[in-house]
Parts: structure tokens; C-alpha cells; sequence
């Protein structure tokens, strides 16, 4: 008799045809088999190979063994191991009847419910249902040593296991080949990311020692313009040609700070991007050369935050806080400088001095509600001259800075 097997995916209704002709047959299978399980070893030597491949693993068949005093050479291959114990398991040996005992207890369940079942047709159902959900091996077990399944059944169940085996191994072969594919395009990109970081890591070096070129040049110039004023009588000319040239500067100076910003945030996305295990980006200081905000004071007196002024001033102003004994921190007011600057460099100072005509409303607002939060004087000068900064200094020295 030819036994048409239900393939994969197969529903109840395609395989009834099947079984039309076996059904006086099946019913006279299930009426007169015996109840009792089947035990392993009684089974056709045929199917050992499958139950144990299929129901246990190689550590299972080793936990077996030790139970029973079976050595078993550490030296040996999963495939001689399987092997011996098929054909352990071919014969009654205390080796088979533990490893009965073991599937029985693991599969319990699937057992209860093939031996509930009693029509061949409910039996098909079972088989089809735990088969899609996965339960191949419990499923397998059950049917292979129950005494009321038909053997034509157990013959069709052999078939579906023994594809399943084929099926099996072709998508591993699958999923090592698309493995091995991901892992190039990984170490791929993982270099492509080394180049990239080592890019930007050296622009941003360029930057930095272009904007420290440019600070030492601002520096001297200052200082020269300084030192040429009071001594000699330069004519007006050259002086308005230092001044813009310095005023050049500054504005080169802003744009190379702008730049290593960019390039400074441009690595800090790549490294956020970065694969894990490639070694960290080293940190860079700000480009700016203030020190860090929030910290405290180091010099003795009150510190002074100006808030906005003009450029040109601002070094002449902190030589006026130095002359009164106070630290002077500035901030630009939003021409560079950000309102996360402003909010970190308020609680480190003792007061905010303010020109009103020479700086950003927005940024004197926030500075204004800051110091009420905190507690600090907020004086609103004039204008930006050197007098007024003078008038507010001596102001802060005799009353504490309070804003009428």
C-alpha cells in the first residue's frame, strides 16, 4: 500500500482524499492495537537514529551515560557518541530504559495528549497542530511509542521528520553564509569609521592651532598698540590701521572658533555612530581658553561678570577689575558665547554688570532673572565706557552691587 504522507504546510482538508481509502483500515489499526506504550528498544531499528537525533541532544545522551556507568571518551566525536548509543538503544540495556525514562518525564505532556486522542483523524490533527507550533520533538516521542497509533502513521511521521532534518540543515547553511557576509560589511565600515575619525581628528588639530596663531597674534598687537600709545605720537593713520587690523583678526578669530566647533561636533556624531570596539575619541579642550564654568573663584576679591561691551574694551576693563581687587569674567553677550554659557557662568560670580547700549536684550533679561533667582546684584550701566565700569565697581565695593 502506498502511503501518501501530508507535506509541509499541508492542511486537514488537503490530506482527507489521502486517507479515504485507509480509513476501514485505520479504524481496524486503532481497534485492535494494544494501549500499551512501545517501548524504544521494540521499536524498527530504522527510527533510532531519527528519535535520538531528534528528541535529545549529545548532552543529554552523555548525562544518560553517566547514570548508567557508561565512560565515554572525551576525545570522541558528537557523531561516534550518537552512534553508539543507537545502538544502545536498539537492544533492552540499561542505557535505553534510562533514556526512556528521561524522554518520558520531558514530554509528558505531548504523551497525555496523543493518548487522549483515539480516531485517526483527531490523531492527524495533533500531529499537524504541534508540528506547526514547533513541538517537533515532543510530538515525534509521543507517536513513536504509542501502541494505538497506526504504524502506516508512524511510517508518514518519519517522512515529515526526515525532511525536516534536510530543511533544517540547508537553512543553517543559509544563516552561516549571511553571517559570514554581515561580518565583512561590519570590519567594512568599522574602517571606514578609523579613516573618518582620523580626518576630523586632524582638522580639528588644524583648528585649534590656527585659532592659538591667532590668539597670539591678537595678543601682540594688543600690546604693542598698548605700549605705542602714551609714548609716542603715532600718526592717526597708523592707528586706525592697527585697530582694524586687530579688528581682523578677531573676526578671523570668531570664524576659525566656529569652525573648530563644527569640526568638534561633527567627530562627536561620528563617535556616537561609531561600532562597538573601536577606541574612544580623546577629548579636546574648549577652543576658547576660558576656564572651566561653575568652578570656584581663584583670585581674592568679588568676581564680575560683564555681560556684552565692545571687543575693543575689554581687555583695558579687566585691567580696571584687577586694579580693584575683582576677577573679571566676560561674556559677549550672544555674539559667540551661548545662553548655556551665560546659565553655567552665572553661580560662580558675585555680580552682573550690564551696558544696556552694547549688548543683547535677550541675553540681559536672562542674566536679570537669573541673578533674582540666585540672589545676586544686577547693575545696568549706561553705556560701555570705561568710566561707567569704573562707577559700578566702586558702587559693588561700597554697597554690595543691590540694583535700586
Amino acid at each position: 500500500m502506498v502511503i501518501n504522507r501530508p507535506g509541509l504546510g499541508v492542511s486537514l482538508a488537503a490530506i482527507d482524499a489521502a486517507r479515504i481509502s485507509d480509513a476501514s483500515t485505520g479504524a481496524a489499526e486503532l481497534r485492535t492495537s494494544a494501549p500499551r506504550r512501545i517501548r524504544l528498544w521494540e521499536n524498527a531499528e530504522q527510527i533510532h537514529c531519527s528519535v535520538l537525533g531528534t528528541c535529545a541532544s549529545v548532552d543529554d545522551l552523555k548525562r544518560v551515560a553517566r547514570k548508567v556507568d557508561v565512560a565515554i571518551d572525551p576525545h570522541a566525536s558528537h557523531y561516534r557518541i550518537h552512534g553508539y548509543f543507537v545502538a544502545e538503544c536498539t537492544r533492552d540495556t540499561p542505557f535505553a530504559r534510562a533514556f526512556h525514562r528521561l524522554m518520558d518525564q520531558r514530554y509528558a505532556g505531548a504523551i497525555r495528549r496523543v493518548a487522549r486522542t483515539k480516531d485517526l483523524d483527531g490523531l492527524w490533527a495533533l500531529w499537524l497542530e504541534l508540528r506547526e507550533q514547533g513541538q517537533i520533538a515532543a510530538a515525534y516521542w509521543a507517536f513513536m511509542t504509542h501502541g494505538h497509533v497506526p504504524p502506516a502513521m508512524r511510517t508518514a511521521i518519519y517522512g515529515d521528520v526526515h525532511m525536516l532534518s534536510h530543511l533544517a540543515g540547508a537553512s543553517y547553511r543559509r544563516r552561516t553564509i549571511e553571517a559570514v557576509s554581515l561580518r565583512d560589511r561590519l570590519q567594512e565600515a568599522e574602517e571606514r569609521a578609523r579613516r573618518v575619525e582620523a580626518g576630523l581628528r586632524e582638522t580639528l588639530e588644524q583648528r585649534q592651532a590656527e585659532i592659538e596663531r591667532l590668539r597670539d597674534a591678537n595678543r601682540d598687537l594688543r600690546a604693542a598698540l598698548a605700549d605705542a600709545g602714551p609714548r609716542s605720537a603715532a600718526p592717526v593713520g597708523d592707528a586706525g590701521r592697527a585697530a582694524r587690523q586687530i579688528d581682523k583678526l578677531e573676526r578671523a578669530l570668531i570664524a576659525a572658533r566656529v569652525r573648530a566647533r563644527q569640526a568638534e561636533a561633527r567627530c562627536k556624531a561620528l563617535e556616537a555612530r561609531r561600532p562597538q570596539g573601536l577606541s574612544p575619541k580623546p577629548t579636546t579642550t574648549r577652543p576658547d581658553g576660558d576656564p572651566a564654568p561653575g568652578g570656584s573663584p581663584t583670585a581674592a576679591g568679588r568676581a564680575v561678570l560683564y555681560l556684552g561691551g565692545r571687543s575693543g574694551t575689554i581687555d583695558h576693563l579687566r585691567r580696571i577689575a584687577e586694579e580693584h581687587d575683582a576677577r573679571f569674567v566676560h561674556h559677549d553677550g550672544g555674539l559667540e558665547d551661548g545662553a548655556q554659557r551665560l546659565d553655567s557662568l552665572l553661580p560662580s560670580v558675585d555680580c552682573v554688570l550690564c551696558p544696556i547700549d552694547c549688548v543683547s536684550h535677550d541675553a540681559c533679561l536672562r542674566a536679570k532673572k537669573a541673578c533674582k533667582t540666585l540672589g545676586k546684584p544686577f547693575l545696568a550701566l549706561r553705556s560701555a565706557s570705561q568710566a561707567s565700569f569704573r562707577a559700578a565697581l566702586r558702587r559693588v565695593a561700597e554697597d554690595g552691587g543691590d540694583a535700586s
